[in-house]
């Protein structure tokens, strides 16, 4: 277990009780890639609170590159029979002892900007190649359903014709740049995806997911939020390095793990949900300003330095909607003033 914080643990029970078809997983195997990373780690923790709770039988196979990350995340699952683990780099061949499993969460992606900028070839691989050896995985075990984790970049840049990204929207990404690596990355597995279902009948679904954060982050990540955060939880002043008025869908990394869940149930085989809090459509420097409020502090400004620049995106306005997740009965449980507050308590109590 990630956390051992009792209010996490609290947390954890509350949207297990709250998911009206968590019933679904029992017995059913559940495939994670990137499970140590953000999402990864909290869908973890969900379905093995599923069999604490309900001994709902349900396996969890998690795989990640980083084999380190494996054990300070998953330590105390390994005596369980029902959680099972692989290092495997995804952009490398499927070893043929990988299991077969009735859902398979593909989340495994390069996600820090500092990795954009000075590994993009790295980046294009793992949302690209590491798309591919997942699917043809799938397609030869048979894999009950695919869900891959895609991401609000594939919109690219708002063209000024739209306030919020339906899921039939396209905005502009040049691509002739190395920070295309990822939205191009990311648009061309989701037609991957639907390519494996042409061709070869794949069933799956695909989440484009707003800007999440929560308790689960990566101590290592080089994203802005995640930086105030890991600000706050130190006490430290918040450091930021634009002028924060990029207005974004935000979401809290729980919604988002029940979200992936919900619609791996109930979304209709080869569509495209977005997934974010409706209700927290927040400037970045007003995201900063709550973390330093939660935490006591106050926002400091700074200039970006050479690396940053190159693995920062662009974009200034990313607003998710939400309804056609919304329509399959899922919605966000907390805001992003309560997410962050979650977060930073829950932080403080991690070695």
């Amino acid at each position: 277990m990630f956390n051992k914080n009792s209010q996490y643990q609290a947390e954890l029970t509350d949207y297990v009780r709250a998911f009206p078809d968590f019933d679904s997983y029992a017995g059913k195997t559940v495939m994670i890639t990137g499970a140590a990373g953000l999402i990864g780690t909290y869908i973890v923790d969900l379905l093995m609170k599923k069999n604490e709770l309900d001994s709902a039988d349900i396996t969890v196979i998690a795989i990640d590159r980083n084999q380190n990350e494996i054990k300070n995340r998953f330590a105390d699952y390994f005596s369980d029979d029902h959680f099972k683990y692989y290092v495997l780099d995804v952009t490398m061949p499927v070893p043929d002892d990988l299991p077969y499993a009735d859902y398979l969460i593909h989340a495994a992606s390069n996600t820090s900007p500092l990795d954009y900028g000075r590994h993009p070839v790295d980046t294009f691989k793992s949302n690209t190649v590491g798309t591919y050896y997942m699917l043809e995985f799938a397609h030869k075990k048979n894999v009950g359903r695919f869900l891959f984790c895609s991401s609000v970049e594939a919109y690219g840049q708002n063209r000024g014709d739209v306030e919020k990204f339906d899921e039939s929207y396209s905005g502009y990404i040049d691509c002739n740049t190395p920070r295309a690596a990822y939205p191009t990355g990311k648009r061309a597995s989701e037609a991957m995806c639907a390519s494996y279902k042409s061709e070869f009948g794949l069933d799956y679904v695909n989440a484009r997911i707003g800007r999440f954060y929560g308790p689960t982050v990566i101590s290592g990540d080089t994203k802005a939020p995640t930086q105030f955060i890991m600000n706050g939880v130190r006490g430290e002043d918040i450091l930021m390095k634009s002028d924060g008025t990029q207005v974004f869908s935000w979401g809290y990394v729980g919604d988002c793990a029940t979200g992936l869940l919900y619609m791996l149930l109930k979304g209709e085989s080869g569509q495209v949900y977005n997934i974010a809090d409706k209700n927290s459509i927040v400037m970045l420097r007003d995201f900063a300003k709550t973390v330093a409020d939660c935490a006591g502090t106050q926002i400091i400004f700074a200039q970006q330095n050479a690396a940053e620049l190159a693995g920062y995106s662009k974009v200034t306005k990313a607003i998710l909607d939400t309804s056609k997740l919304e329509a399959l009965g899922w919605s966000a449980k907390y805001d992003v003033t309560e997410g962050i507050r979650k977060t930073i308590s829950y932080l403080k109590t991690v070695d």
